[in-house]
């Protein structure tokens, strides 16, 4: 399971059931319809602000675009999350979203 990849496609379900083409989501996002696109096929994981404008636009909580159908148990959402975090171990910045959304959600 690809975490970048569920996360795109996410979007792109609520940006469509929104009646949003990509052009409009980035625009409200602040963004190129790049960005969007990449997001939504998972080559891109947005920044944490524009996370939250992308939460706000399209009127969801953050954890309606990080529930992923394909996984099957806890065990694998959570080495999934590990591995996705661990590809920027070395990033304090990232690392401190990370944390700050984590405690969002708590």
């Amino acid at each position: 399971m690809n975490f970048k990849k569920s996360f795109g496609q996410n979007v792109q379900k609520y940006r469509k059931y929104r009646n949003l083409t990509q052009e409009k989501l980035a625009e409200l996002v602040g963004v190129d319809v790049t960005s969007i696109s990449s997001i939504e096929t998972g080559k891109y994981f947005p920044s944490a602000d524009n996370l939250v404008k992308i939460v706000d636009v399209l009127d969801v909580e953050f954890a309606d675009l990080f529930e992923f159908e394909s996984l099957q148990s806890n065990e694998e959402i959570f080495n999934d999350i590990i591995t996705f975090v661990s590809s920027f171990k070395n990033d304090k910045k990232r690392l401190n979203a990370v944390r700050y959304f984590v405690k969002t959600l708590i």
